[in-house]
């Protein structure tokens, strides 16, 4: 029996959202355009918001318009993108890790009898009849790739793997409220991606911080890659620093950089060690909601990192705003850093200074095998003169 249900291919069928009854995509009126627009079906006029003054019909729409968009991204996630979703053990038991796979899904548990010719799922856990908890999307061969893996942890809401915000994607389309973006931008440039599902964990009363461990613990602790950038959204900040509070020396040692967006995180209620303090100064930065302009300074005596304008004061907006920024940093925290022209200027002086030195010695000893008539008087440069 499998567990969990696979959204993006069930369009016909009733499902629940939050406990309650929702009605099928198959019959909703709006659908995504080629351009990732949601418009109406007939038509054609964008979607809009729209408040009724029934709040149960309103929840209800709310529902539906969630689970519409959520089931559209994760389509795109795997039949575009080609991400496979992986299907998260309980957490009271103990699993190894599934041998390197291409499959598009990992399923919980594995079946009675053994798999057919034509079968290609992989079973996370040989525990049978273990209740999954949560999934998360994967790039093929990330946990097996040394390049570059990317870490993206959202907000605390509604929302689900894969979104910033289903609102601002409603409304403003998937290049706004979506991860796609970052996601099409890391697979072009060859390196790996991880999409976590802080909000759908699967496990009762499991917590965004909870499940950001147990995803590092059994995924990104254990995979090659050693060049790991974590991008963080709001609450998801928050839940990053509270795993670099836990897991201090195992986070600095394979995280190279995060970026912060409008995040929830404070030193100030998170008992960071002087180690955390000190890769958060060095190897993060974090983009705040201000009228500055996009990447303008902006000063704050609790920011323990350098702090930037995300260029908009729309929580849901700025990680489309700051995608470009965020790649630059990464991709600067990520190079070999050249020689300063400190460090030039510093090699230049002790060669001319060994130079002078040399100089100097074959003038002294000049002096003394000199005739005493043909030493000339001293100039008293560099010594003391007398009073």
């Amino acid at each position: 029996m499998e567990l969990m249900l696979d959204t993006a291919k069930s369009q016909g069928q009733t499902q629940s959202q939050g406990g309650q009854t929702v009605s099928p995509p198959s019959i909703f009126p709006y659908r995504f355009t080629s351009d990732g627009r949601l418009c109406h079906r007939v038509t054609q006029e964008p979607f809009m918001f729209q408040r009724s003054c029934d709040p149960d019909a309103a929840q209800r729409e709310d529902q539906a318009l969630c689970l519409h968009v959520t089931q559209h991204v994760h389509s795109l996630l795997e039949e575009q993108l080609h991400l496979f979703r992986l299907y998260l053990p309980p957490l009271s038991k103990e699993v190894d890790l599934p041998p390197p796979s291409l499959s598009k899904e990992v399923y919980l548990p594995p079946p009675a009898e053994p798999q057919g010719q034509g079968d290609h799922r992989v079973y996370f856990s040989p525990h049978r009849g273990a209740p999954s908890q949560g999934y998360v999307y994967l790039s093929p061969g990330a946990l097996e790739s040394p390049a570059t893996l990317l870490v993206v942890v959202q907000d605390r809401g509604t929302m689900r793997c894969g979104l910033w915000s289903w609102r601002a994607a409603a409304s403003r389309g998937l290049e706004r409220g979506s991860m796609i973006p970052y996601v099409k931008r890391v697979l072009e440039e060859g390196s790996s991606v991880l999409l976590m599902n802080p909000n759908q964990g699967g496990g009762v009363g499991e917590t965004p911080e909870e499940h950001v461990h147990r995803v590092w613990d059994l995924l990104v602790s254990r995979c090659v890659s050693r060049r790991v950038v974590v991008v963080a959204h709001g609450y998801g900040g928050l839940a990053f620093v509270d795993l670099l509070c836990r897991r201090p020396q195992q986070v600095v040692g394979q995280v190279w950089a995060a970026a912060f967006l409008d995040s929830s995180h404070s030193l100030w209620h998170q008992p960071l060690d002087v180690v955390g303090r000190e890769w958060l100064r060095t190897r993060s930065r974090r983009w705040v909601l201000s009228s500055k302009p996009l990447n303008q300074p902006v000063g704050s005596l609790k920011a323990g990192c350098p702090q930037m304008s995300a260029g908009t004061q729309s929580h849901d907006a700025a990680p489309s705003v700051c995608m470009e920024s965020v790649f630059r940093f990464f991709s600067k925290t990520l190079s070999p850093k050249p020689p300063t022209t400190f460090s030039m200027v510093t090699r230049s002086r002790g060669h001319s200074g060994t130079d002078q030195t040399s100089q100097q010695e074959r003038h002294r000893q000049a002096l003394l095998t000199a005739p005493v008539g043909q030493i000339r008087p001293h100039n008293g440069r560099g010594i003391t003169r007398p009073y």
